[in-house]
Formats: C-alpha cells, sequence, structure tokens
C-alpha cells in the first residue's frame, strides 16, 4: 500500500487547517498498537510505502492533475493508494485516476455534506462541489449526509438519488448498510472518507462539523459490509483539520485507515 499526503487546504470554505492533518495522522500512526484485534492480523507487516507530501500548487485544477498524476502512477504499478488530506478538493484527481485505470466504478462517499455544488467559491474544484465533478465516471453512493444545499438536492431529486442520511443509519442501521449494498453495481470500489461523517463528539477537528453524524462501529460496519460484496482499489480520508492540545482526532484517523487497510488485506 502507498500512502500519499496532499496537504492541500485552499478550497477550505471555513475553518482552515486540514493542510496539517496528513503530517497529524502520520505523527499518530507511529504510535498505534500494530496488531488488529478484529481480524487479528498486523497488517503492516504487508508493507506501506509512504511518499514525500505533494507540493501544494494552484490554480486548484493544477492540484487536481498533480494528483490524477501521482495516483495514476501508483496503480500502475499494481500499488493501492492510500490518499490522505488535505481538504476534500484532493479527491477529485485520485478518483479521476482510478476511473482511468479501472474504468467505471462504484464511488462511496462518507461525509456530512453532499459536496454537489457545480461551483463553489468561484471554483468548480472546490471541496463543496468533489462528488459533483466525479458524478459521470462511476457509481456515485453517498452516505452520512446532513447538510446539504437546495441547488444540491435539486440536482440529486432529478438524478433519483438520494443520500443514505446519518438520520437513516441512526434509526436503522441494517436497513441502511443493505440500501447502501443494494445501490452497489458489480464493479471496483474506491471509498471517499471525509471525516467530518461522524459526529463531531468523537471527531470535532474538522473544517465544517455537523451535529447528528455516524459513530465509529457505524462506518466500521459500513466498510466491511462494502468489502463483503466489492473489491475496494484505492481509498482516502481527508479533513482532518488538528485541534491544538487535543491529539484523539488524529489517533481516530490514524486508527480508521490501519482498521480499513486490516480489513482489506486480511
Amino acid at each position: 500500500m502507498v500512502v500519499i499526503p496532499v496537504p492541500f487546504d485552499h478550497t477550505a470554505s471555513y475553518k482552515t487547517g486540514a493542510r496539517d492533518g496528513p503530517q497529524a495522522i502520520l505523527t499518530a500512526s507511529k504510535n498505534l498498537e500494530l496488531y488488529d484485534e478484529e481480524t487479528g492480523t498486523e497488517v503492516y507487516k504487508q508493507g506501506f510505502y509512504t511518499l514525500e507530501p505533494l507540493e501544494p500548487v494552484l490554480p486548484v485544477e493544477a492540484m487536481v492533475r498533480e494528483i490524477r498524476k501521482t495516483v495514476e502512477s501508483v496503480l500502475q504499478n499494481g500499488r493501492f493508494p492510500i490518499v490522505l488530506g488535505g481538504d476534500h478538493s484532493v479527491s477529485i484527481g485520485a478518483i479521476e485516476a482510478a476511473c482511468n485505470h479501472f474504468g467505471r466504478i462504484n464511488i462511496v462517499q462518507f461525509d456530512a455534506h453532499t459536496d454537489m455544488r457545480e461551483s463553489y467559491s468561484g471554483t468548480p474544484y472546490s471541496h463543496a462541489c468533489v462528488m459533483r465533478r466525479v458524478w459521470g465516471l462511476g457509481n456515485v453512493i453517498q452516505i452520512g449526509q446532513r447538510a446539504t444545499s437546495l441547488e444540491e438536492m435539486a440536482f440529486l431529486q432529478a438524478e433519483n438519488r438520494p443520500p443514505i442520511w446519518a438520520r437513516d443509519v441512526a434509526a436503522d442501521r441494517k436497513q441502511a448498510i443493505y440500501t447502501l449494498l443494494n445501490r452497489m453495481e458489480s464493479l471496483p470500489t474506491y471509498i471517499t472518507i471525509d471525516l467530518d461523517c461522524l459526529d463531531p463528539s468523537i471527531m470535532p477537528a474538522t473544517g465544517t462539523p455537523e451535529p447528528g453524524g455516524l459513530g465509529w462501529f457505524d462506518l466500521l460496519e459500513c466498510l466491511k459490509a462494502i468489502l463483503s460484496r466489492t473489491q475496494v482499489i484505492g481509498f482516502d480520508v481527508v479533513e482532518l483539520s488538528p485541534l491544538p492540545g487535543y491529539h484523539a482526532a488524529d489517533f481516530l484517523a490514524a486508527r480508521l485507515i490501519y482498521k480499513l487497510a486490516s480489513y482489506i488485506l486480511s
């Protein structure tokens, strides 16, 4: 597995700081217990290689190109990409690279927001536009959302593809996972995890936190269900904006990445 740190948060619309997320995750990862009690594995022994952080560049579309080129190189070498953001705009290039390599894929988005705006703050490559940019590239499935705009809802209603709202997971997690799996096609899958999909009680360190999010085990059960149905060919974890003096969120992000890697490799 190849870890690709992308310390870029130029499109952050509220609280900046996600540029510090990749390093905070890497620092926390050095202090994790490397045995996963659930899978009974120590997947680090299978090999993780961390690239040097990608140098931020502007305009945003140039950053998208750099990420796409890097992820394409990883995939062409037969490796598994793990992208660390940065704000959610870093996912655009990574998803494009996965689609260029594999063709049509499932794209599963865990997020508090739908990220379906056509443009935001003067750019169509904003973190608020991520899923709109990749909508036509694959089968997009959204879960955990609880914040959107009228513009975005109009688009999703026209497409007849409402998210699996966070409230749906809270009301009946089993049914929500059933819906998630029913929407998946027999295709490889890329997973993008905006950490604000989680409730702020366990993940306050994001730029735009929203109340009523997923719990830790909600997210893990969803990830295990996806892996029971499909081959995951890459993932990203984005929008960690570290809080001074509060390192629990950094550890959560690092543990989540290691946990998902354990599911994939075990």
